[in-house]
């Protein structure tokens, strides 16, 4: 079948805008034949009158016009089939329409849609105004309305979708259906406050616009001036004796909108769009695939201006001297090479490439006068996150959310991209849904009014992971400060470090002070070091990464320190987060130690987590958490200031703080029906003892009552005599000592 490339059909004239022009050398369409047009990757087609060029610029090209364009959202450079219409178009009874310019009459508009003379709901005719140098715009809102109706509103709630789209064919399906205009019958109704029925008309694509994207503005405004000038005004560069851009790189993590980018730049600039995607140009045959790749070259060279896209571009043209780079994939490397040093320096053609592994790129691609410009495209902040949550909730609609309350949810996503919030938007609509469900099935009493609620938003938030954090989340389990008995001052410390960086970022910014980087909870055994760590995971909300030295070391050279590599790039990903290492001294041995003990991996990995955490690269946004009951055993660099500083002894609890476990643990023991137990007096009883073996107290304690009894629901005063008895204390007086040594040494 035979394609033809989509080319711009330049004319201000009304009766083109539905027309397409086509130099016809095999007569197999005659003139003003209606036809279907498809593109190659689509289901939907639109319908067009053909008309043939005398003679053209080749007998594959076909011109639009841009109005034609938007509404099947085909670009400049898009292959499209062509298929004759053998259907009967009806004629429109009525039309609703909305115009940007409200000095536009009932019968202006008429005439213009009787030039225009096929129209689509969707349609959107636009033209210079010759007055002010803007554009008109003319919306096709709902065509076939009764124009017996008093009411538009009430015309356009009893139009029925099978009635509208009884014409189509089954295997053409249409974007919407189509209708001709015919002045003097076809009524004109006019409405600036509507809007095209995406529920009725599903199939009209959204276009992907600048305006679409939240939280981008910055890599707009370097594309446009990298992308735009080279391409509209070249001339610019070359008075000043320089060559424009050829190149651009987008890279960042995935989800970011790096694709997105080269929509809303196809969109949005007027240039033959070409695109590579490494899977459909990859031949088995020798030398197919390097061909592909210069005959899309040598079409944007012939269809100036021109631009393009390479989407995943490392895995096309991988490192040559990688592990990932075959023959096939080093041949390929070498024809960009040659291709792109081979564009001239005119300026009509850009390169513009996006991946999320950049260091996976032949280094030679990433030279200038290749790929110029790197753009990244990194994980949103707050600010940028409300934006794309405004927009994803503009789209929606049915919502009852106000701004403060998107401006919470913004706050609460740390390291959410932009892919990430809109999967949560999605599953905030499915909770809306099934909230309305009866027995799991929407019924036909189904609430229509029922609206997304922050409740609905938050219940949604659980379900979805931020991107950079799925392949090491760990499902933590929910502590909370409540759950910790004690530890006032170790818990206002911990929320100090985390939460102020967070609520006061503008002073510490005003003031050029940086937050602190790590800290290391020290103390005995089983005084709740690590679950303090999941309680701060908890109330903080932030990202937590859990790492635990076992899975650090590797029998394989390079492996262990790759892997503490790869745990702070994740992390830096999806800041704002905290890494927590339990038992830290396993992965960081003190090099003085004279006995030889540490291996030379452990010194490796150790030498890794010092340059991770206070290197070369800056560490923002992400806090260290380390956990041991042998501080000594650290190296001392580790925790000198700018790393490891903050140094909190997490003492046994007092009595206050086992009266508070004991309490808690105790919930459902029934005691308050024995006068006998005196939680007082256990709590004064197991002085000296750590959080855990009070922890262990209650459980043997419980256990003692299900040993008697089977069936028991409550525990006696005689079943905590038998655990305090069996009660075994770690916690000695020399090791408090050891602390305490520490503790006054660290102050020094």
């Amino acid at each position: 079948m035979k394609s033809f490339i989509v080319r711009p059909l330049v004319s201000s004239k009304y009766s083109t805008f539905a027309k397409a022009y086509i130099y016809n050398s095999s007569n197999e369409f005659k003139n003003d034949e209606l036809v279907h047009i498809r593109k190659e990757d689509s289901s939907f087609s639109i319908i067009a009158q053909v008309k043939l060029f005398a003679n053209g610029g080749g007998d594959n090209i076909i011109q639009l016009s841009s109005s034609l364009r938007n509404y099947s959202g085909l670009l400049l450079g898009h292959k499209v089939n062509i298929f004759a219409c053998n259907r009967r178009i009806e004629y429109a009874a009525s039309v609703l329409v909305s115009v940007s310019d409200e000095s536009l009459s009932v019968e202006v508009l008429e005439t213009i849609l009787n030039d225009v003379g096929i129209i689509a709901p969707g349609m959107i005719f636009t033209k210079n105004n010759s007055d002010n140098h803007q554009k008109i715009y003319i919306s096709i809102i709902d065509v076939n309305l009764d124009p017996t109706m008093d009411s538009i509103n009430n015309g356009l709630s009893r139009l029925n979708i099978d009635e509208a789209q009884a014409n189509e064919d089954i295997n053409l399906p249409l974007i919407s259906p189509f209708f001709i205009f015919r002045k003097n019958s076809t009524k004109v109704f006019l409405d600036n406050s509507s809007s095209i029925s995406r529920t009725k008309y599903p199939n009209i694509p959204y276009p992907i616009t600048y305006a679409s994207m939240g939280g981008l503005k910055k890599e707009i405004e370097i594309l446009k001036t990298t992308i735009e000038l080279p391409l509209h005004k070249p001339t610019l560069f070359s008075q000043f004796g320089i060559t424009p851009p050829r190149g651009i790189l987008l890279y960042g993590p995935p989800g970011t909108g790096k694709t997105m980018l080269l929509k809303a730049v196809a969109n949005e600039t007027e240039a033959h769009i070409l695109t590579i995607n490494g899977p459909s140009i990859v031949s088995q045959y020798l030398g197919q695939t390097e061909k592909a790749v210069r005959e899309i070259f040598s079409e944007a060279r012939k269809f100036q201006p021109s631009i393009i896209f390479i989407d995943e571009i490392d895995s096309l043209a991988p490192s040559r001297s990688s592990d990932d780079s075959g023959e096939v994939e080093s041949r390929v490397v070498a024809t960009l090479l040659t291709l792109m040093d081979g564009m001239g320096d005119s300026g009509r053609l850009v390169v513009v490439a996006a991946t999320n592994r950049p260091n996976n790129i032949d280094p030679a691609l990433r030279r200038p006068g290749r790929f110029d410009q790197e753009i990244e495209v990194g994980i949103p902040d707050v600010d940028s996150r409300f934006e794309i949550l405004k927009i994803q909730f503009a789209k929606m609609k049915k919502h009852s959310l106000s701004q403060e309350d998107i401006k919470n949810i913004a706050s609460k996503t740390h390291g959410y991209v932009g892919a990430d919030l809109t999967a949560l938007c999605r599953e905030s609509v499915m909770k809306t849904i099934k909230r309305g469900m009866i027995d799991g099935k929407v019924s036909d009493d189904y609430d229509d009014s029922l609206q997304v609620s922050i409740t609905d938003v938050e219940s949604a938030l659980v379900e979805i992971t931020p991107s950079a954090m799925r392949e090491i989340f760990l499902e933590m389990p929910k502590v909370y400060w409540d759950d910790i008995g004690g530890q006032e001052i170790v818990k206002e410390k911990l929320k100090e470090m985390v939460e102020l960086p967070l609520q006061a970022a503008d002073a510490f910014k005003k003031l050029g002070i940086k937050s602190p980087k790590g800290l290391l909870l020290y103390g005995p055994p089983g005084c709740s070091k690590t679950l303090t760590a999941k309680a701060l995971a908890t109330e903080s909300g932030l990202n937590f990464l859990a790492v635990k030295g076992p899975e650090i070391f590797n029998k394989f050279v390079g492996e262990s320190e790759k892997a503490i590599r790869e745990i702070f790039r994740k992390a830096r990903a999806a800041s704002p987060s905290i890494i927590f290492f339990d038992e830290i001294d396993a992965l960081s041995p003190d090099r003085s130690d004279g006995d030889g003990g540490s291996s030379s991996s452990a010194l490796h990995v150790l030498t890794t987590l010092l340059n991770e955490i206070d290197g070369v690269e800056e560490l923002n946004g992400v806090v260290i958490v380390g956990a041991t009951n042998r501080p000594d055993s650290i190296d001392p660099a580790l925790l000198r200031p700018g790393r490891l500083d903050r140094h909190i002894y997490v003492a046994p609890p007092n009595k206050s703080a086992r009266l508070q476990i004991l309490t808690k643990l105790t919930k459902n023991f029934h005691i308050e029906t024995d006068d006998q137990i005196n939680l007082d007096e256990i709590a004064e009883l197991t002085e000296g003892c750590s959080g855990a073996e009070v922890a262990l107290l209650v459980q043997e304690a419980g256990l003692a009552a299900i040993m008697e009894d089977n069936n028991t629901d409550k525990v006696q005063k005689r079943h905590f005599d038998i655990a305090l008895q069996n009660l075994s204390r770690t916690i000695t007086r020399e090791m408090l000592d050891y602390y305490e040594e520490f503790a006054n040494q660290s102050k020094v």
